[in-house]
């Protein structure tokens, strides 16, 4: 039979437990400082949002880890660089306290942030300036990643072959320009011929292009596309040009061009790890706000792929990251 002093002890003890509990579980004792919620808003210069999938999966594992809030912005129209400095005014009148941008107007961008009219941190994706004013930028390079591709594409040329070029000169971000433009230096330093077609009319234009040049099977011609787009667009018309085409190249990882690759229809792509841009890109971001600091750069790498590498373990998490 358990005494008083026992039944004291007992009642004692569930106290104590209980507070413990309290403490443990809850705030009602100890109250822990509450974390501020980070607004980011991330303004893109395209209008295919497929363009960023990983880049978003991405981000959103970061906003869990560091506790921010990411509102995706897509512009209405490609390049609309307007449309951009508007967007970017009205996100930090409404409270954003960093801004992610991939620029469609980087040089405007640049200056804007050169004059203190952007007022929270700013980092730049893809950017080839420097951008002194903003928190950070990352990008590959793309004049090298342009160049690769254009030392992959010839050193599996037939003698003979030529290249085609697909571009879209009104739509031409500074990564397609600089992209192109170190494809077009490989081209000339290897002595490869080449020529350009317009998007607006590629597959007319391409099919006339490749009977001129003479694309047979035994002299076939090798095509690189200027953007991700322009690739999964001549991806699905390359069928019909019979065994005139040697090889089709471009960048980029929407589901549509690694289809495309794993068809066969896509020889070559370069490819960055878009998943951990974003991660970085929200990380850099939140960093700046808790920090402060100067300008940061991250250079990001890029990857040749070709089709039997979409099932090498390395390839397929930077291909297709678990969300």
């Amino acid at each position: 039979m358990i005494g008083r002093r026992g039944k004291a002890l007992i009642l004692a003890y569930v106290a104590f437990l209980t507070i413990l509990f309290l403490m443990c579980s809850t705030d009602l004792i100890i109250r822990e400082p509450e974390r501020e919620v980070y607004q980011i808003a991330v303004i893109i210069e395209d209008v295919r949002d497929d363009n960023y999938i990983n880049f978003r999966k991405g981000m959103e594992q970061a906003a869990m880890e560091f506790n921010g809030d990411v509102q995706f912005i897509t512009l209405y129209e490609r390049l609309d660089g307007d449309q951009q400095m508007e967007l970017m005014s009205r996100e930090q009148q409404d409270g954003a306290h960093a801004l992610i941008i991939v620029p469609a107007d980087e040089e405007r961008i640049v200056s804007a942030l050169a004059q203190g009219q952007v007022s929270v941190p700013v980092v730049l994706l893809g950017s080839g300036l420097a951008g002194e004013g903003a928190a950070g930028t990352m990008a590959p390079d793309y004049k090298e990643m342009g160049a690769h591709l254009a030392r992959k594409m010839a050193a599996g040329m037939e003698d003979g072959c030529q290249a085609v070029i697909v571009e879209e000169p009104g739509k031409k971000s500074v990564m397609d320009r600089l992209f192109l433009e170190g494809a077009k230096g490989v081209f000339e330093q290897e002595g490869i011929r080449w020529r350009t077609v317009k998007a607006e009319s590629a597959q007319p234009e391409l099919e006339d292009t490749i009977l001129a040049l003479g694309g047979r099977e035994d002299k076939r011609t090798v095509i690189l596309a200027q953007s991700p787009e322009l690739l999964t667009e001549i991806a699905g018309i390359v069928p019909s040009f019979g065994g005139a085409v040697g090889g089709l190249y471009g960048r980029g990882s929407t589901l549509g061009v690694l289809n495309y690759l794993d068809q066969g229809l896509i020889t070559g792509i370069c490819v960055t790890d878009q998943f951990s841009v974003g991660y970085r890109s929200v990380e850099m971001a939140v960093q700046a706000l808790e920090a402060g600091g100067g300008h940061r750069r991250q250079e990001v790498d890029f990857y040749y792929i070709e089709k039997e590498d979409l099932r090498r373990p390395e390839y397929e998490m930077l291909l297709y990251p678990i969300e």
